[in-house]
């Protein structure tokens, strides 16, 4: 299995690659720091023994480097049976990305849906191919409020980081 995992460098994601790399598939992390996405593929291999665990670096929040890393994906693997969306993080002060959309809503959300359709073709090529979006239970707490979707008007780190998950919750379904 062919194994694409976002936000693979600490937490969910990390422990994630970690223990799927055990049962010998192959490992394609995605994070924004070089070295720590080197330390960590190298831990990952040492524990393991799974040579086949390799890191694209992006960040997730810049919708040109979800496109590059489609791309770079798709140039280096013919196959993708499980995409694992987990990359998030929540920001208690109002941010945009460089694409000028507030930072929780690029990074947490918009970023699942745009990798997900930009490899959907790929995925629907492997046989049992599955799509894990990880949420939380923020989600219960969160409304999409499409008259000020991205927090300009008024901005709450946990009400754009609840919103953010709902949306994921509402994508997947």
């Amino acid at each position: 299995k062919t194994i694409l995992i976002t936000g693979a460098t600490a937490g969910i994601g990390e422990v994630t690659a970690l223990e799927l790399a055990r049962t010998g598939a192959t490992i394609v992390g995605v994070g924004r720091n070089p070295a720590k996405c080197v330390a960590v593929a190298d831990r990952i291999r040492q524990e393991t023994g799974n040579p086949q665990v390799e890191f694209l670096i992006a960040d997730l929040s810049v919708q040109a480097q979800v496109r590059q890393v489609a791309a770079e994906f798709g140039q280096k693997y013919a196959q993708l049976d499980v995409l694992i969306n987990n990359a998030g993080a929540v920001f208690f002060q109002r941010q945009e990305s460089a694409d000028g959309i507030e930072m929780t809503w690029a990074l947490n959300h918009l970023s699942y849906f745009l990798l997900t359709h930009l490899l959907l073709d790929r995925l629907k090529a492997s046989a049992s191919a599955r799509i894990i979006n990880v949420a939380s239970d923020a989600h219960r707490g969160g409304k999409l409020n499409f008259a000020d979707l991205e927090g300009k008007q008024k901005y709450s780190g946990f009400g754009a980081y609840a919103q953010s998950k709902l949306a994921n919750i509402l994508f997947t379904y």
